[in-house]
């Protein structure tokens, strides 16, 4: 009888030490890059005068104004929370604006998904609004 040897299966060889150092330097070099990209947009873009235009107790309207200090469009993530006067959330959302280069727009936002109601007589006490980095990783 004929006596077969067969190969190893998959076979496996170890990545060289050379090659994992290189990868882990790209890996290190974008978390820079993308640091870097989201500190420069926080930079540009400018968010202020916050304020509760009109608010029920199944809504709050909030008003602020942006301005973009760039010279290309900006898609902006914003995060907007609300606090009650004890600072328990009322509300929060994650929405999408596009702004034009050079330009400070006044804005508002209907939040109308309220984590509880208002009760009579009570009103929005403290807000937050900032801008959502964009993550690759």
């Amino acid at each position: 009888m004929r006596a077969l040897e067969r190969m190893e299966w998959p076979q496996k060889h170890k990545i060289k030490g050379s090659v994992l150092l290189i990868a882990l330097i790209a890996v290190g070099f974008g978390i820079w890059m993308q640091k870097r990209q989201n500190q420069n947009l926080v930079d540009n873009v400018e968010i202020s005068e916050l304020s509760f235009n009109d608010w029920g107790s199944q809504y709050i309207e909030l008003g602020y104004t942006i301005e973009n200090k760039t010279d290309s469009t900006l898609n902006l993530y914003l995060l907007a929370i609300i606090y009650d006067q004890d600072d328990v959330e009322l509300a929060s959302t994650l929405f999408a604006i596009t702004l034009p280069p050079h330009v400070r727009q006044t804005r508002s936002k209907l939040l109308d998904s309220l984590n509880r109601s208002l009760h009579a007589g009570e009103r929005p006490h403290r807000a937050t609004l900032s801008i959502y980095p964009k993550r690759k990783f």
